[in-house]
């Protein structure tokens, strides 16, 4: 199409799965002429599971940015692998239909047809091999790259080197995951030839996001056909705003389903690198004890703790394997290295480990020295600001729950409530959040033979942090 005059807006790309995904709309004001709707089709089968697609249409350049999406519900969606075996995809919800028998294998090219009435559309795609990882590492953005640990400073990075024969071209898709999240938004492409190759392998630098502190990262590589690197470059220069409007160049990623569409139907076989970087500590002097604090991470399920006496705490420091836990009632682990020497300087740095045995490098090192003035006191020990003296009180189809709010301008103030005690960010629906409020809040409309549990929530813009459980039953 003609993008000097004309130019749509379109879901380009929304990668489903099983932690679902997110779509922004971003207006532009530009002048520019409408056309009609446009087929948007996304789809995959990954190594050992069922494949999926996703349908839409595009919107008109005019719509509202709160338009819903006109997903399609009445396709027929059938999927074929190499030696004739085909299955039919039933939908589920938001346009994706789902297989159920057929699971990706390597080595088998796959042919997803899809008809919308009198209109049938095919594409095709083989699943290569995984490529592997010959190493991946996390580091300190100011640490020397050349160096045994890597380290230096604050913020990290991450860098990764996967196989990649010299002697072929070859085109690699590469995804990326924290703390279970697939950041869809932040996967792109490499073709090869774009790059030197070094010893039968790719080594390549986050382009996308910095890891932060305290995160369980998980880096994913597959091999892929020329048309979806195609669609996958052309869709990262639209989405970093590499492609002007006003170029010759198509607008819109080239299609395995041919003209008229917009998406893409692969067949995936990833490898996979994990990286773990270790919470950031505070450290608290108190009499005989230093106290160490730090925020944790359902996905590390152990800390291991280095120490010394000097400054420069290394891996063949002092070592204190599985450290034993306490947890504050703002939900912050701490540990107390205690019968110390005041004032004396001792110095700290942490190791997190996942399931698999998956190691962080040292965390950044915190130092401090016991105060025989300070008494001993581990229960008030906080990170963050929280809001503080919360109380539930009961009323008749209703409770009121008041709180000392924490401290700050630009904080914003919730809570969020259950009828099942433990809430977490994680196990409670957004449903259950009521935000922007101040204390006291009334919440009626309860039944009087259940109980309700509650947290009061603040919001940074960032994070949200949770303050101590409260509980009461209407009456």
């Amino acid at each position: 199409m003609k993008i000097g005059n004309s130019l749509f807006i379109a879901s380009l790309f929304v990668l489903f799965s099983c932690d679902g995904f997110n779509e922004k709309i971003v207006p532009i004001n530009i002048s520019v002429e409408n056309v009609g709707q446009v087929l948007v089709i996304n789809g995959e089968i990954e190594e050992n599971s069922i494949a999926w697609v996703q349908i839409s249409y595009s919107e008109d350049i005019n719509a509202s940015i709160n338009t819903p999406i006109n997903y399609e519900k009445n396709a027929s969606v059938f999927i074929t692998n190499s030696n004739g075996t085909s299955e039919e995809l039933v939908y589920g919800w938001n346009g994706i239909y789902f297989g159920n028998e057929i699971k990706g294998k390597v080595g088998e090219t796959y042919t997803m047809t899809i008809t919308i009435g009198s209109e049938t559309y095919t594409a095709k795609s083989t699943m290569f091999s995984p490529p592997g990882y010959q190493g991946a590492w996390v580091y300190y953005k100011s640490g020397s790259k050349g160096s045994s640990e890597k380290i230096g400073g604050s913020g990290y990075s991450d860098e990764w080197i996967i196989n990649d024969p010299s002697a072929t071209r070859n085109r690699y898709l590469f995804q990326w995951w924290a703390d279970g999240v697939h950041y869809v938004r932040q996967d792109w492409a490499i073709d090869d030839n774009r790059v030197v190759n070094a010893n039968e392998g790719l080594k390549l630098f986050t382009v996308t996001l910095d890891p932060l502190p305290n995160q369980h990262i998980i880096h994913r590589t597959a091999e892929i056909d020329k048309i979806t690197y195609d669609y996958y470059n052309m869709y990262e220069k639209i989405v970093r705003g590499l492609v002007s409007v006003t170029s010759q160049t198509p607008y819109n990623p080239v299609s395995n389903f041919g003209e008229g569409t917009i998406g893409n139907f692969r067949a995936v076989a990833f490898s996979s690198a994990i990286l773990l970087t270790p919470p950031n500590i505070s450290i608290f002097a108190q009499n005989e004890q230093n106290v160490l604090a730090f925020e944790p991470n359902p996905l590390f399920t152990k800390y291991n703790l280095y120490w010394s006496n000097t400054a420069g705490v290394a891996k063949n420091s002092n070592f204190v394997s599985d450290i034993r836990l306490g947890m504050t009632k703002d939900e912050i682990n701490f540990h107390v290295d205690d019968s110390l020497t005041n004032g004396s300087m001792y110095f700290y740095r942490l190791e997190v480990e996942d399931a698999e045995r998956n190691a962080s490098i040292l965390s950044p090192e915190v130092s401090a020295s016991p105060d025989p003035n300070v008494p001993v006191d581990t229960i008030s020990i906080s990170l963050d600001n929280f809001p503080t003296n919360v109380i539930a009180a009961a009323g008749n189809g209703q409770i009121t729950i008041t709180w000392t709010s924490a401290v700050g301008s630009n904080l914003v103030h919730g809570i969020y409530w259950s009828n099942q005690q433990g809430i977490t960010l994680r196990n409670t629906s957004k449903n259950n959040a009521i935000w922007d409020i101040k204390s006291p809040y009334i919440h009626t409309g309860l039944d009087n033979s259940k109980t309700y549990y509650y947290r009061v929530s603040v919001w940074d813009g960032i994070k949200i942090r949770l303050s101590k459980e409260v509980s009461a039953k209407p009456n």
